[in-house]
């Protein structure tokens, strides 16, 4: 270390020229990262349930709508010329949009109507030609209402709303879509109709939008925060620009080396950056802060040897602090979500760069930088100002820990306890909507979706007769009309549509005179015949997403209300009870897919990934913990303060009653990988006291005066950095930045009163195991 610390310091130039070329090559590649803000890239998309998802989805041609929903609040509702004439008009201008199947554009001008000509099926639109007149517009609504196949599907029961949709193709990008309807939507002739988009394509690409639009506001926003943070720590200017350049080229060399991996960039990755500035900021902090004390207790020390002096105080500090951090965030690198995975490797990776531009290009600079003169003289004066109330506050901390540690400990137990009553409280919801704020325009389509149609979210229940020609058979086609009906009284769930609905329409348009005839027709060879008589009028493709072409699999499509996690919880169970009702006696098995499932899927994931992505990173922490001070007890009290934090958290949301998601994954990890820092300095600095002979008490509140202030410092930048990202408007982000804020703030207060307390009253042996020498911790740490 000391050889190391030595060539630094005596050639600073080549240290500088090197790692600025190394910079250059991560940045070339920049340009070339693949940005993808898709909500499916941060799927498991090796989860069993997305698999069959996936299937589904493809063995019956279906993808995902998007929508542009019509409400007329007038007399007649849709059904007035002007409105009906608009439905043409969109339905026309979605069928040519780029990343839309044109072909199966689903609206009262495109949809064909079921109906009957003596002894023949005849399948047409509702209208081939808007009607001039409220009377032509009337009959269509009779005709509309007449076929309880279009009632809660493509009308609204109460006759005020109705759709305009088209499947998504998946590889398209869906933000071009967003934009193309929006196009259609401002340009399209209103009237006294509203217009909403809405559509699992575009609340995505919202999220898609609302993430790059708060990234470019956010981020320089974190990185004022943290500038003025340290401007006040460090009161010097080299002490904001060169811990800002410390993170910066970190940043760079990490983004840099997603780049070079062909990693994804996607919206979980779009915080990397915000997560490494106050993160990389830490070693710069204590790197400066030591550089000040150095000069400022000897004016006359050469510029040199100032620089070496203060690395090698620094460099075990800056290594601990450094890996800890990195294990911490490696740890998310257990997840079963890629994202999730990525942004804790390249964090991580970004972690150890910045350690690596600490120890190295930051101690260069200020060999080659002048000498601070007005920067020192404000540090010597604040440092000189400090024993106001802040001086203290940390005496007073420094009497209660010497007099009373068992008070101390006993109070963290008691409100550890409290938190923890809050865990079986605890929310989990992996819900994309509650991402949005409450005003935002795909919130306000879906609420009018869920008022007028039941819901939004696409649920597909396929049912596997296991024959062919099963889905021919009046029993079989009796228990799924059946299913679909229990399916149907389930709250949160809209109305149905199966193969069922159309037999039961081709019965009843067939019998207009029987009025039992809204039934499932009696036997095989009717039923066989009606689909004859279908294919010779209709579409050979009408069936495609309702039932596959041996007629062995069956598809019921519905949609949600909700995607709340809990809820579609609730609803699944529902749905798995009437299948065992009315399907399983005949030897049916169903089983629920779609965009419900997959939400609900990515429930059970977030729960997964929580628990071991905790359990790994206060396991990795406190391994390293143990490996640097050479002790299992000194691991275990050095993780102690994040294990608080981390309860303390999840126990309070717990008791407030509010959600996790998957930003919990990160928030953990970043919170206890950046938590653990303060008490390695603490326990450290008390260490290398105690190794000197210092008595335990002045031990104690010396260390509280060095590294308390110290770590002081780092807490505010950190904390002041991540509550820069509170103020998004989006939801993961800001709640990324409360979490980890408080975090922040529980592991300071855990360190410098639980630690503290605890190692004075248990006094360990690894305290004073040992020799000291001269890579200890200066005592300005």
């Amino acid at each position: 270390m000391t050889k190391f610390n030595r060539l630094i310091v005596t050639h600073p130039w080549f240290v500088i020229v090197s790692f600025a070329l190394a910079t250059v090559l991560f940045a070339v590649r920049l340009p070339k990262l693949v940005v993808d803000f898709d909500i499916d890239a941060i799927l498991p998309h090796d989860h069993p349930e997305i698999i069959y998802k996936s299937w589904a989805l493809e063995y019956f041609g279906i993808e995902e709508p998007a929508m542009i929903l019509i409400l007329n609040d007038g007399p007649y509702g849709i059904f007035t010329p002007e409105t009906l004439a608009l439905v043409a008009h969109i339905s026309e201008k979605m069928s040519v949009v780029d990343g839309v199947v044109g072909d199966d554009v689903i609206s009262l001008s495109e949809v064909d109507n079921i109906t009957a000509d003596g002894d023949s099926l005849v399948v047409d639109p509702f209208f081939e030609e808007p009607p001039t007149t409220q009377a032509e517009a009337d009959r269509i609504r009779e005709a509309v209402f007449e076929n309880p196949m279009m009632v809660g599907t493509v009308v609204s029961s109460d006759g005020h709303a109705t759709i305009v949709g088209a499947d998504s193709i998946t590889e398209f990008d869906k933000g071009v879509i967003r934009h193309a309807l929006a196009d259609i939507v401002r340009e399209a002739p209103h009237g006294s109709s509203q217009l909403f988009l809405a559509g699992r394509p575009i609340v995505e690409s919202e999220v898609i939008e609302i993430n790059r639009r708060e990234t470019a506001r956010v981020l320089p926003i974190v990185v004022i925060t943290a500038a003025t943070a340290l401007a006040l720590s460090l009161h010097s200017v080299r002490g904001v620009l060169l811990p800002m350049l410390v993170v910066l080229s970190s940043i760079i060399w990490s983004v840099g080396l997603m780049a070079w991996t062909g990693r994804v960039y996607s919206a979980l990755n779009s915080a990397l950056p915000m997560t490494l500035i106050p993160i990389g900021i830490a070693d710069g902090i204590h790197v400066i802060h030591h550089y000040m004390h150095t000069l400022g207790e000897d004016p006359d020390k050469p510029q040199r040897e100032a620089v070496f002096e203060t690395m090698q105080g620094m460099f075990p500090a800056v290594v601990m602090t450094s890996l800890t951090t990195a294990a911490g965030l490696a740890s998310l690198a257990t997840s079963s979500i890629a994202s999730n995975r990525d942004f804790g490797i390249f964090c991580a990776f970004g972690t150890l760069a910045a350690m690596v531009f600490s120890l190295t290009v930051l101690p260069a600079l200020l060999v080659v930088l002048p000498r601070p003169r007005r920067g020192l003289g404000r540090f010597v004066q604040a440092a000189a100002t400090e024993p106001g109330p802040l001086r203290r506050a940390v005496e007073a901390v420094g009497g209660l820990l010497t007099r009373r540690p068992r008070t101390v400990v006993i109070t963290t137990v008691v409100l550890v306890m409290i938190a923890i009553g809050g865990l079986p409280w605890l929310r989990i919801d992996g819900s994309l909507l509650q991402n949005y704020p409450p005003d935002n325009s795909v919130r306000v389509a879906d609420a009018v979706m869920v008022k007028h149609f039941g819901g939004s979210f696409p649920l597909e229940i396929v049912v596997d007769a296991g024959e062919h020609d099963a889905w021919k058979s009046p029993a079989n086609l009796r228990a799924l009309d059946a299913f679909q009906a229990e399916v149907e009284s389930i709250e949160g769930v809209g109305e149905t549509r199966s193969i069922a609905d159309y037999l039961r329409r081709m019965n009843a348009v067939m019998n207009p005179d029987d009025p039992g005839a809204d039934s499932i027709p009696g036997t095989h060879e009717l039923v066989a015949q009606y689909l004859l008589l279908y294919s010779i009028s209709g579409e050979p493709d009408d069936f495609d997403d309702v039932v596959d072409y041996d007629y062995a699999i069956a598809n019921v499509r519905t949609q949600t209300a909700s995607d709340h996690s809990p809820d579609l919880t609730e609803v699944l169970t529902a749905i798995d009870l009437a299948s065992r009702e009315h399907l399983e006696p005949l030897g049916l098995s169903a089983h629920a897919s779609g965009a419900g499932r997959e939400n609900h899927t990515f429930m059970e994931v977030i729960v997964k990934n929580q628990i071991v992505g905790l359990s790994t990173a206060l396991l990795l922490v406190c391994f390293m913990a143990s490996l640097m001070f050479r002790s299992i007890l000194g691991g275990l009290l050095t993780s102690l303060p994040v294990a608080l934090a981390t309860i303390t958290t999840f126990g309070g949301l717990g008791w407030i009653g509010e959600t996790v998601g998957v930003t919990t994954a990160l928030m953990s990890a970043i919170a206890i990988g950046v938590g653990v820092d303060y008490a390695v300095h603490f326990v450290a600095r008390y260490r290398h006291f105690c190794r000197q002979g210092v008595d335990r008490e002045t031990a104690m509140r010396t260390t509280l005066n060095s590294s308390g202030i110290a770590i002081l410092y780092n807490a505010v930048v950190v904390v002041a950095g991540f509550l820069a990202m509170a103020t998004s408007e989006f939801l993961p982000p800001r709640a990324m930045g409360l979490l980890v804020s408080w975090n922040m703030v529980v592991c300071f207060f855990a360190t410098i009163t639980t630690l503290a307390a605890l190692l004075w009253w248990l006094d360990p042996a690894f305290l004073r195991s040992g020799s000291t020498d001269g890579s200890s911790p200066s005592p300005h740490r």
